[in-house]
């Protein structure tokens, strides 16, 4: 058995900040500005998107969004909910009502369960009789986690995974099947105070990805991915985000097909507008896109 000496020594270098991430958060920080989230980058479309909180239900109030887009030169709109209850870990996630079908996407998820640590989360399709269980684990130093899909009733696939995290160190692998092996990922990350970087493999040890993250400044993000099978030209993308000041925001993505750039800016408290222009940059493309979005609430 380990020392009291042994454990708090290890202890003090477990935070939030490097304890072990899902497989699917493995590279969440790099994910989360190359994939643009919150959605800032606004180039190809025109929506109003609004928020608001109802009144205390079942002990919580509801989370409610909107959002009027332009398609087609007609507007279209969605509406989605979400609850949660944190005295007995009841949450219904996500609520999306479609128009066409009734409600388009239901997801509920059960975080106090007999075994601490444990997570059920379920989603569903209704419309289409699809969705997925997952069932995580996770305490200081490990997460797993077992992910069944779903389609038309029917099994479809399953993924199983494992990450383990240690002083800003982390690793992880997950196997996918269907009805027989599918792929398998690994990954190894680092991430120590405002710089965070990962390697990948995938497709069965085939194909390799690179991604990296950095705040130089409270003001500055960059960040970078490239990905190659070693036979192919690789591919790859890079981000910059800038915030000019309390209000505002600078973004540009550069993906080797076009280049995105896009000013967010807070006009009133609970009011964000968004404005951008797409660059087509790869050969036999032409025509600049523009997007417009206002957030309220």
């Amino acid at each position: 058995p380990r020392s009291a000496a042994t454990t708090a020594s290890a202890t003090k270098h477990i935070t939030s900040a490097n304890m072990p991430p899902s497989v699917g958060d493995f590279h969440n920080d790099v994910d989360g500005a190359l994939n643009d989230d919150p959605k800032e980058l606004v180039t190809s479309k025109y929506f109003v998107l609004s928020k608001f909180k109802s009144a205390a239900v079942g002990g919580a109030p509801i989370d409610v969004k909107t959002e009027v887009s332009e398609k087609g030169g007609k507007f279209v709109g969605k509406v989605s909910g979400k609850w949660a209850n944190k005295s007995t870990g009841f949450a219904i996630n996500k609520v999306e009502l479609c128009p066409t079908n009734g409600i388009g996407k239901f997801d509920v998820k059960m975080s106090k369960l007999p075994v601490a640590g444990a997570v059920v989360d379920v989603k569903t399709v209704p419309s289409t009789k699809s969705g997925s269980v997952e069932c995580t684990y996770s305490n200081d130093t490990l997460y797993t986690n077992l992910l069944v899909k779903a389609d038309k009733m029917k099994y479809k696939s399953a993924e199983a995974g494992a990450t383990m995290a240690y002083d800003g160190i982390r690793v992880g692998a997950q196997v996918s099947f269907t009805d027989s092996l599918k792929d398998v990922w690994v990954g190894l990350g680092y991430k120590a105070g405002k710089y965070d970087a990962t390697i990948e493999a995938e497709k069965m040890m085939k194909s390799f990805t690179v991604k990296a993250l950095a705040k130089p400044t409270g003001e500055l993000t960059l960040a970078c991915m490239a990905s190659s099978d070693l036979k192919s030209p690789p591919t790859g993308a890079a981000l910059c985000g800038y915030k000019f000041n309390k209000e505002g925001q600078f973004k540009a993505k550069y993906d080797m097909s076009k280049l995105d750039c896009a000013i967010t800016y807070k006009a009133l408290p609970k009011v964000t507008v968004v404005g951008g222009v797409g660059i087509p940059l790869a050969a036999g493309k032409s025509g600049m896109t523009t997007g417009l979005a206002v957030t309220m609430g």
